[in-house]
């Protein structure tokens, strides 16, 4: 497989592109056993973690103004309170609360779902229903791992990777991936990651940059 070139010319900061390429082929049974479907996944996690392959979790650094506008169940005194203004910074934390309260399976502000299952992992899951779907995944798939994303293991390396091909097999991903290699193949993909994002075009052109290491 073409893994480590395609990391290397996604992922250009990487430093430990050996240490990924190693977990990854280790749980290839989540579908991502061929170039095509690697590829199609790669293209996907470059959009959510960036030019760095490596866990990273929701930025919730939101303004006074966009908190606000944003999430339905903040109000004006909350989005004062814990949104960036000129008197502190975002209170990034309760940001997470307020918006994920009684949603995705979290209980409610005072819980502190939101923050703990906060957006995270290389695709970025969202909401301890969520999390909790993916860890039966990983459970089935890669048993023994002891790699639990409900107690935090999500934010490290394995983890992350874990948790993005949980929800890879989870949601079929994989079969989307062998339909072809044009734009509305990645289209579908994108589709079933995050229906209305807006970085439909950018996961294209991330696809379009390694279509030619698929063979």
């Amino acid at each position: 497989m073409n893994t480590y070139k395609i990391i290397q010319r996604l992922f250009p900061k990487t430093k430990n592109i050996n240490e990924i390429v190693e977990i990854l082929h280790r749980y290839t049974r989540f579908g991502t056993n061929t170039n095509q479907r690697m590829a199609h996944f790669l293209a996907q996690v470059r959009e959510e973690v960036g030019s760095e392959f490596k866990p990273i979790s929701e930025n919730l650094n939101y303004s006074e103004e966009a908190a606000l506008k944003l999430f339905k169940n903040m109000t004006p005194e909350l989005a004062e309170k814990y949104g960036r203004n000129e008197k502190h910074p975002a209170n990034q934390e309760m940001i997470a609360n307020i918006a994920y309260a009684n949603r995705i399976g979290n209980g409610n502000m005072e819980s502190g779902d939101g923050w703990r299952y906060r957006g995270a992992g290389v695709l970025q899951i969202t909401g301890k229903s969520n999390y909790i779907e993916v860890q039966k995944r990983i459970e089935k798939y890669a048993p023994g791992t002891n790699i639990n994303i409900l107690e935090n293991d999500i934010h490290t390396l394995e983890g992350a990777i874990l948790a993005g091909l949980g929800f890879w097999i989870w949601k079929d991903l994989y079969r989307y991936a062998d339909r072809g290699i044009e734009y509305k193949d990645v289209d579908n993909i994108t589709r079933n990651i995050n229906k209305y994002t807006h970085s439909y075009e950018k996961r294209r052109e991330h696809f379009n940059k390694i279509k030619d290491l698929i063979n």
